[in-house]
């Protein structure tokens, strides 16, 4: 299918690897973004302990705290890119989604009697929030969703329609024959 999408199927489980994206130059500017807001965080740091009023204080507090979220956020999108990988296994009984970093993820497990609705992701935003998040160092830019006990989850990061078409026939076919 791609080098980033492997499909591994046997009688009772199938297993789907996608890979990160992950574009070199794209990789290289957003770690000199990193370099670089690291640096004028620390130097707006080191200003919150200067002999300043009140609302000077404030101000360098609320800054560290948008700060250190956006540094949390872009760190956390060069790491996904670099070493990141989405795991789809379907089993007789459960839908597991694994979403690991490196050696780490985070697993989601849901019975296949509560997975409904199992289709393309529709996003509800408007054009200007989409453009936003689905931007390279944003890692919700996600192609298939279902519903599970009245919750949508989306899954299947950074597809093109191509590929979450394939994946997602790939999958329902699954389903069907061990519903059968």
């Amino acid at each position: 299918m791609s080098d980033r999408i492997s499909i591994v199927e046997n009688n009772d489980e199938l297993n789907i690897t996608i890979k990160a994206l992950k574009e070199d130059k794209k990789q290289q500017l957003l770690l000199v973004w990193i370099v670089l807001f690291s640096i004028c965080g620390i130097l707006i740091f080191s200003q919150f302990f200067g002999n300043y009023d009140k609302s000077s204080k404030i101000f360098f507090a609320i800054y560290i705290a948008f700060w250190l979220f956006f540094e949390f956020k872009v760190i956390y999108a060069y790491r996904w890119r670099k070493t990141g990988s989405e795991k789809i296994i379907f089993t007789k009984e459960e839908l597991i989604l694994i979403k690991e970093i490196g050696k780490r993820g985070i697993t989601q497990k849901y019975s296949l009697r509560d997975v409904k609705d199992l289709d393309f992701f529709k996003s509800q935003e408007n054009a200007f929030f989409k453009s936003i998040n689905t931007s390279y160092w944003n890692i919700n830019n996600y192609s298939l969703s279902f519903s599970s006990n009245n919750l949508l989850v989306p899954f299947a990061i950074d597809l093109d329609a191509n590929q979450s078409k394939k994946i997602l026939k790939k999958m329902q076919v699954f389903i069907q024959g061990k519903s059968n």
